[in-house]
């Protein structure tokens, strides 16, 4: 639970919650540091009476090597650097490009070592490099102020009290015109997944067509996101990879000022933003927090309790979703951390 700072900065409380869903494996990570004062070091100027907090959330794929190595250390190369509270956007953006560096380094040493011990089982077999890769949605508050920095499908959103909802973050994905016309540029491709479903009556009885399975995925890498930490098979030529198809770039770091009117600020993979259209989240929201406040009440004595129990229902509600079923997939790892403001 995040600190309260006083001089004037509107106060909050963080809470988080992962679900494997319905995978046999848990590639989510959420990193929340609710008081990053303590950490920065001393001979870094800057005032700490102001508020600094810091709520990541890394969705890996391809395995977990990626997502669990920022992490680990996203947040200390950030706390590296001095100027972090004088110029907090340049400290993430060279935290960001630090970060995939030092992965790739260590990506291409365990591509190293593989290599040396490789047997092929047939002719033309070659060792494969790492495909681990992951999004991040970093988002650093600085008294009333968030910015936030985000490449790939998660994202980060505010919902206010009237209930409308706001994302701060572009998804990075196959179904993104510029994302898309950026790809085919570099030389990348985008292939289309179909299943074979009966025609439309009449012909349902004796015709199948080809219906679209999902998003459209770039080649090479086979992915759904257009941008991401790692996923050097795509990246690099050594490993089939064409340079400037997947990237692992942000855009612009948003700089945004909290205002009295934010209830919740959630931070999430795209397991939420799959599972939950941007006008259920809203609803969602709403009702756990009716259903946890009738079942601790609403008194500040169970303000923890009701607040737990809202985060862990609303990943739950996105894992349950009828999206899943009609996509004809597993519910994805999902994970949200939400930031209450009322």
């Amino acid at each position: 639970m995040a600190t309260v700072a006083p001089g004037g900065e509107i106060t909050l409380d963080a809470y988080n919650h992962r679900s494997i869903g319905g995978r046999h494996y848990q590639e989510d990570r959420a990193k929340a540091i609710d008081d990053l004062n303590e950490l920065i070091p001393e001979s870094t100027k800057g005032d700490r009476s102001i508020r600094r907090a810091l709520y990541c959330v890394f969705d890996g794929h391809g395995g977990d090597a990626c997502s669990e190595f920022l992490f680990q250390n996203f947040h200390k190369h950030l706390l590296e650097k001095e100027n972090l509270c004088e110029d907090p956007k340049a400290a993430i953006m060279s935290t960001w490009d630090e970060c995939e560096e030092q992965f790739q380094s260590r990506m291409t040493a365990r591509y190293d070592r593989n290599a040396k011990g490789f047997k092929p089982k047939k002719e033309g077999d070659k060792p494969k490099f790492p495909g681990d890769g992951s999004t991040a949605t970093v988002c650093l508050i600085e008294g009333n102020k968030v910015y936030i920095a985000s490449c790939g499908d998660s994202s980060a959103a505010v919902i206010r009290t009237n209930k409308s909802l706001e994302k701060f973050t572009r998804e990075h994905h196959t179904v993104d015109p510029e994302e898309v016309a950026r790809i085919e540029a570099a030389g990348g491709e985008l292939v289309q997944k179909t299943i074979k479903t009966p025609a439309p009556f009449p012909f349902c009885c004796t015709k199948m067509v080809d219906k679209p399975l999902g998003k459209p995925r770039v080649y090479p890498g086979g992915l759904l996101v257009t941008r991401a930490f790692g996923d050097f098979q795509a990246k690099l030529p050594v490993a089939g990879g064409i340079p400037g198809s997947i990237i692992h770039t942000c855009d612009p770091i948003r700089e945004v000022m909290i205002e009295d009117d934010w209830q919740y600020f959630v931070v999430a993979s795209d397991g939420i933003w799959d599972g939950l259209t941007d006008e259920q989240v809203p609803k969602v929201l709403k009702q756990e927090l009716d259903d946890a406040q009738d079942d601790y009440g609403k008194g500040d004595d169970n303000k923890e309790k009701v607040r737990k129990r809202v985060v862990k229902g609303f990943v739950e509600s996105a894992t349950d979703s009828e999206f899943w079923r009609k996509n004809q997939c597993d519910a994805d790892n999902t994970t949200a951390i939400i930031l209450f403001f009322k």
